[in-house]
Order: structure tokens, then C-alpha cells, then sequence
């Protein structure tokens, strides 16, 4: 692969917010995504800040993934699992055909769901957590969005979390979640023919440091005041929401 085609300046950005990301995602299970695809967005188009987080983001999934290793648990969610993996496929095709205005307005609307779903967390109702025929359309929601703006935790995080999952099942059931959707978007990706020699090799540089940062966010996830952590991160995604409102605007 020639390194000529790399952007060393966009590179060295992404890894700073890659990293930021990494380490929350090993904390948490969520975050690598919802902060780093709206910040490189802003920057630059959408398509192209979902397709370099596809590679960091089966690395860190994995990760998560291999360190709880509670496979049980995926039987209980096949149905939104399955609905997930179809609407990655279709979430693909509308990162490919729809114009970079709208993806910015669907990252800003879903990162807007975040939030008010963090201050309004006991109003949530039951339906977030539903399984059946509500969870295989909300799968199919998830994976139709991951697809669409790489962002798929406003659908899923709640899902799991309303269905009483906590710690290590949470991050393994919300990793493993993300990493089958990841799967489709690159199948879709390479149907859709958005992979890019400089897209293919940035995603793979900063493969290593997604791992190094999840790794360390795994270790340190209880050394770390939630009140202090939380305030920081709600600060970061209220400013990537007004930055993407100014884009669009």
C-alpha cells in the first residue's frame, strides 16, 4: 500500500479523536463512534468519516468482544441482532446515494436522541427494550442508521440497558451488537465500492492505537470518578451537536 496517498495532516486529527474514543469505548462498551464520526464530520464529508471508522471499530468491538465472551446472552437478542445486520446493508446504500447535508442532519438528529436520552433516562418507556417483532424493527432501526452515520447507540444502548443488562454483559452484548453491524456495513461498503486506497490504509494505521486505548480504557474503567467522566464527554458531544447544527444552518 503507498503511504503517498495518506493525509497526514486528517490522519493526525483522527487519531487524536480515535484515541479519545478508544478509551471511552473500553470504559464503557459505548462512545467510540457517536465521538468520533460527528467530530470528523465536521471536517470533512460524512462518507468518509463513517468508512475510516469501520476498521477502529471492529477492533475495538472485537476486543470488548473477546475479553467478556458472554455468548449466552446473544440467543436471548437473535431478533434484533438479525434486523441489525439487514439494516447495515441498507444503511450502506443510503451513506452511498444520500447528499452529505442530510447525513449531517441524521448524525445531528441521533446525537440530539443521545443526549436528551441521557437527561431524560427514567422517562424512558418499555418499548426500548422490547424483544419479538419491536425488536427485530428496532435492530433493523439500529443497524439502518450504523449503516447510514456509523452511530448506532441511541437504538442499541438503551435496547440493551432496557432489557437489564449491566457491566460485562452490557459492554459484551453492546460490542457484539456493533461488531455484526460493522460486518454488513463493510459488505455493503464493498458492493458500494466507497473503499478508497487512502481510506483502506488510514483505517488500518489507526487500527493499533484503537486497541492500545481500548485496552487501557478496559483496565482504568473504575479508577475514574462517573461524575467527572460523564460531565467531560456530555460537555464533548453538546459541543459536536452545535457544530453540526452550524454546518447544516
Amino acid at each position: 500500500m503507498d503511504v503517498e496517498f495518506v493525509n497526514w495532516g486528517f490522519l493526525a486529527g483522527a487519531l487524536i479523536v480515535i484515541c479519545a474514543g478508544s478509551l471511552l469505548k473500553g470504559m464503557t462498551g459505548v462512545g467510540l463512534p457517536i465521538l468520533a464520526v460527528p467530530l470528523l464530520a465536521s471536517f470533512t464529508s460524512v462518507e468518509e468519516a463513517v468508512v475510516l471508522m469501520v476498521l477502529p471499530g471492529l477492533a475495538s468491538n472485537g476486543w470488548l468482544v473477546l475479553t467478556h465472551r458472554k455468548w449466552p446472552i446473544l440467543r436471548d437478542h437473535y431478533q434484533f441482532i438479525l434486523g441489525g445486520i439487514t439494516g447495515g446493508l441498507l444503511g450502506t446504500w443510503l451513506l452511498a446515494t444520500l447528499d452529505d447535508r442530510i447525513l449531517k442532519m441524521i448524525l445531528a438528529a441521533w446525537l440530539g436522541v443521545y443526549l436528551v436520552r441521557h437527561f431524560s433516562a427514567g422517562l424512558s418507556p418499555s418499548v426500548f427494550g422490547r424483544r419479538g417483532w419491536v425488536g427485530t424493527g428496532l435492530g433493523l432501526a439500529a443497524g439502518t442508521i450504523q449503516g447510514a452515520s456509523g452511530i448506532s447507540a441511541p437504538i442499541v444502548a438503551p435496547y440493551f440497558h432496557a432489557s437489564g443488562l449491566v457491566r460485562d454483559n452490557y459492554a459484551f452484548a453492546t460490542a457484539s451488537a456493533f461488531l455484526l453491524f460493522s460486518g454488513a456495513q463493510i459488505a455493503g461498503m464493498n458492493g458500494m465500492h466507497l473503499w478508497t486506497e487512502q481510506r483502506l490504509v488510514t483505517g488500518l494505521i489507526v487500527v493499533i492505537p484503537t486497541l492500545v486505548f481500548t485496552h487501557i480504557g478496559i483496565r482504568f474503567s473504575h479508577r475514574i470518578s462517573d461524575r467527572a467522566f460523564n460531565g467531560v464527554i456530555l460537555a464533548l458531544f453538546i459541543a459536536m451537536e452545535l457544530k453540526l447544527i452550524v454546518d447544516i444552518i
